[in-house]
């Protein structure tokens, strides 16, 4: 995350003169970008599934991990109601979490809590280590001979 502080100019009337007031607002980035028309899955979800996806996103670290624990639903959980007024039963959240498995959203490592949002269709940081997170992925699968994640589907290999 980087707070950035954009200033601007804003001109207020002052005696009949429009004199500049500068004025600057600070916000923290924290933005991911999504790939290879991402959309297209993103359809196949409903409005929670949705919603829990992109909190997911904001919450991965620079290589797309990810751990799903009761804290991280219970966090959304919170979110939602605090910000969107959403109500949701930590059941709802757990089934969401399944089927971004399903599509192929976030890869799962047969692992019981340790997962990575699929970094060919989303991603947090620099192409570089979005290429040398792939590769690594790649590598575990073969060096692994993954056969029951999802994997080969998720990352397009057959």
């Amino acid at each position: 995350m980087s707070n950035i502080i954009v200033k601007w100019t804003i001109y207020v009337n002052q005696g009949g003169y429009l004199l500049p007031k500068f004025v600057s607002k600070g916000y923290t980035t924290n933005s991911y970008t999504f790939y290879e028309n991402t959309h297209y899955k993103l359809a196949l979800l409903n409005k929670v599934e949705y919603l829990f996806f992109h909190f997911v996103c904001e919450k991965m670290d620079e290589s797309n991990n990810i751990v799903h624990t009761k804290a991280l639903r219970t966090e959304f959980l919170s979110h939602a109601g605090k910000n969107l007024n959403l109500t949701y039963q930590d059941d709802t959240i757990k089934k969401a979490f399944a089927k971004l498995v399903k599509v192929g959203l976030i890869i799962n490592y047969d692992v019981k809590s340790d997962f990575t949002v699929n970094p060919r269709h989303v991603f947090k940081s620099s192409e570089k280590r979005r290429a040398s997170v792939i590769q690594a992925i790649i590598n575990q699968l073969i060096k692994l001979k993954y056969t029951k994640s999802n994997f080969k589907s998720a990352l397009g290999i057959k």
